[in-house]
């Protein structure tokens, strides 16, 4: 594709591809953002786009340059790159992501108050933005800075919005104003400080997401007849002004802007979620250890908490962002970490030194005790040889993935290609790697994905609707089956497969009970008060188990 910017041709291809919305395509070329229109008549007006010139704050992804075809007709426009490693904003709503993280209250605070800052900036300059719903910010690595997207779609002077989010919008007004916004505003931001949406949570006289009954009833979580998850964050967390002002829009229908000053947060209760066992299901305490588990492995038996590492009984300090593997027969404990975009690597066993590299990297995951790196358009898969006192980590093999269009989850690669969804699985232990093209998938922005054992779990969002899909691959991986659930609460992937083949999935108050067999399509849906997400799923082989806060436990389903 070819397009004109200031009277010089530039040339995109699927090297510069990134991303494709409802709208358009969206390329980076030499540090710039060109959003490009696939229908022109979706074109926003250029004195539209000559009123959002006017912006110049740093978090504000505004239109810069236009775009002409050789037709010169207008066909989209130029923006600030604001870098490649930053997060929808949604993640920061989940207790798994913040403790992944380490995202504290404080980082949370730091985070909101940049955001009232910027749109007080863009009400000051008379724009609104309409639709701040939590897929219209990026947040940078430091997870306190916020980008705002999108800003093509915000109210200007002279043209009006017409879409907003049914789930951030104030149903007792039918006009956008300052106050809409920061309606909006407080919708995002209370699901950051909480984790639960305002007007979520289950009440005996409102169906799930009835958000313009709820919000035209003021009845939100705050009311007592409304219950919640046992994983919802104390609201004591969010700081006294905040929570006053909360109240008020959402309980007492108030509507007012945000406060000048946050308040000091209320005393927070040491929350004790209880692990008993039900009618339905055994829980049986395998292990404490010193801080909140955040992984466990039970075939290597490493076990990842807040403040440390864990081999068996053998406990190292450990950092964000750093993973353990075992290298090579020796099972040396190496820390991989990636470090200002390199892959740094360290021995834990002081008897062994490890070679250091020089690899540009941005990331990185592990597989089945192996490592692979992303380096640009490459996958690399890392092997680890021990030759006396050195470790040696040499690649293994390498693969070719799209270099902006790419995304890393749990054991699998998300690529688009031009706007066409590709799954890309590495099987470590077969030395293969399996692409897939998955067109149900065309249409949404995937949040979260995972690879077990034939099956792929994704979180998605198309047009502010949260969708859960599974993928059930054959043995070859020529073929697949998909399903979905659509209308969700977003949260983290809780899911393993074991290896007979029983996978486990667990959301809201329910655990999924089906096969990877490609010819066994049995499902059974288990409700249960007792079950919760914080009850993160992992296995020992054939067992089933999970950890909550410090504790390991076994899982088994009375028959």
């Amino acid at each position: 594709m070819e397009v004109f910017v200031s009277g010089q041709k530039v040339s995109l291809t699927q090297k510069n591809f990134v991303a494709k919305g409802g709208e358009g395509s969206i390329f980076k070329r030499n540090g710039i953002a060109y959003k490009v229109y696939e229908d022109l008549n979706k074109m926003v007006p250029l004195e539209k786009l000559k009123e959002l010139k006017a912006l110049t704050h740093p978090q504000i992804v505004k239109p810069i340059d236009i775009l002409y075809n050789e037709k010169k007709h207008v066909v989209g426009f130029t923006m600030d790159w604001v870098g490649d490693d930053n997060f929808a904003l949604c993640k920061l709503f989940t207790n798994t992501f913040r403790e992944a993280n380490n995202v504290n209250d404080a980082m949370t605070l730091a985070l909101v108050e940049n955001i009232k800052k910027t749109t007080s900036y863009i009400h000051e300059n008379n724009f609104l933005i309409v639709d701040g719903n939590e897929l219209n910010y990026l947040v940078s690595p430091d997870f306190v800075t916020p980008f705002f997207i999108d800003v093509n779609s915000w109210q200007t002077k002279n043209y009006q919005a017409t879409a907003i989010m049914p789930s951030i919008r104030d149903w007792t007004n039918d006009a956008f104003s300052v106050l809409t916004d920061w309606f909006s505003f407080a919708i995002v931001t209370f699901q950051l400080f909480t984790g639960i949406h305002p007007f979520k949570g289950k009440h005996k006289d409102f169906r799930m997401n009835d958000f313009k009954g709820r919000i035209l009833s003021n009845m939100s979580v705050f009311n007592s007849q409304v219950s919640f998850p046992p994983t919802v964050r104390d609201f004591n967390t969010i700081p006294g002004a905040y929570k006053d002002w909360y109240y008020n829009l959402f309980e007492s229908g108030k509507r007012l802007p945000p406060p000048a000053l946050p308040g000091e947060a209320g005393k927070v209760q040491v929350r004790v979620i209880l692990v008993k066992s039900t009618n339905n299901f055994e829980f049986s305490e395998v292990k404490e250890y010193d801080s909140d588990i955040l992984y466990h492995n039970g075939l290597t038996e490493i076990t990842k908490t807040k403040n440390k590492i864990w081999i068996r009984k053998t406990d190292y300090p450990t950092e964000t962002g750093e993973e353990l593997l075992l290298a090579s027969t020796y099972q040396v404990p190496i820390l991989t970490k990636i470090l200002n975009k390199s892959l740094s690597l360290k021995s834990l066993d002081k008897t062994y030194t490890i070679k250091e590299m020089n690899l540009y990297c941005t990331d990185k995951m592990i597989i089945e005790n192996t490592l692979y790196v992303r380096n640009e358009e490459k996958l690399i898969q890392f092997d680890f040889a021990v030759m006396g006192a050195n470790i040696i980590p040499t690649i293994k093999t390498v693969w070719t993935i799209e270099p902006l269009s790419s995304q890393l989850f749990s054991n699998m690669v998300v690529q688009s290609i031009l706007g066409k969804t590709y799954f890309a699985i590495p099987i470590p232990l077969k030395g293969t790697f399996h692409v897939a093209a998955i067109p149900e998938l065309d249409k949404y922005k995937i949040i979260d994905a995972k690879y077990d054992n034939q099956i792929c779990i994704l979180m998605l969002n198309c047009k502010g609707v949260y969708s859960r899909c599974v993928v059930k691959f054959n043995d070859t991986f020529n073929k697949y089956k998909i399903r979905f659930e659509d209308n969700l609460d977003y949260e983290s992937i809780n899911f393993i497969c074991l290896a007979q083949g029983v996978c486990i999935l667990i959301y809201a108050d329910t655990v999924e009970i089906f096969f990877n067999k490609f010819d066994k399509d049995d499902i059974k849906k288990v409700s249960d008060p007792q079950i919760n997400s914080s009850m993160r799923l992992c296995k020992d082989g054939t067992k089933v188990r999970f950890f909550q806060g410090k504790k390991l436990y076994d899982f088994t389903m009375k028959k």
